[in-house]
């Protein structure tokens, strides 16, 4: 990923992100207007209907490719998804900047966010193994086919849009006073 953007902090209750900028080296406040409510109507109202359409049509194909087909599609969407995010984020612009007082509870409520959010990385890739197992020992269910493809985007993005390492490092930084933040104070 190319964005200079490093998420810091999720502020679930204003719906706000924190970003540090590698370029400009300042933390700034950014927010989303898409309600996620809609977002899990869509994708529920989806799942029910593939469900309907799939749950017993059968992909004729070895199980072999169709378990190797399954995920590389879910590792190529991934990184469609990875593509488009930082091309949309480096384009990002984020004039309210955080201060100083501000930036210490972000960064340490943050670490304590990344953490969890590594966990839940480590446990979607054993998910998507053991439905890369179970596709492989079925006959072939594209309801399988499809879970395991989507099982294989989800870790694979969330672990991406982290920047885990260079997140892990600012907030080193930060802990040791090295980290530079201008925001003008």
């Amino acid at each position: 990923m190319r964005s200079p953007w490093i998420p810091v902090f999720y502020h679930k209750e204003e719906g706000k992100n924190y970003f540090y900028n590698l370029d400009e080296k300042r933390l700034v406040e950014g927010s989303y207007s898409f309600k996620s409510t809609m977002l899990t109507l869509i994708s529920g109202t989806v799942g029910v209907v593939l469900y309907a359409l799939l749950k017993t049509f059968i992909i004729k194909m070895t199980i072999f490719h169709l378990t190797l087909l399954s995920i590389i599609s879910g590792i190529a969407i991934s990184l469609i998804i990875i593509v488009t995010i930082d091309y949309f984020a480096r384009k990002s612009i984020y004039d309210k900047n955080v201060s100083k007082e501000e930036a210490a509870i972000y960064f340490k409520e943050g670490e304590k966010q990344f953490k969890k959010n590594m966990f839940i990385s480590f446990w979607t890739i054993l998910l998507a193994l053991v439905s890369t197992f179970i596709l492989y020992t079925s006959n072939g269910e594209a309801l399988l086919f499809f879970a395991t493809t989507l099982f294989w985007m989800i870790p694979i993005t969330i672990f991406a849009l982290q920047r885990p390492f260079k997140r892990r490092k600012i907030y080193a930084l930060y802990k040791n006073n090295q980290l530079i933040i201008k925001n003008g104070e």
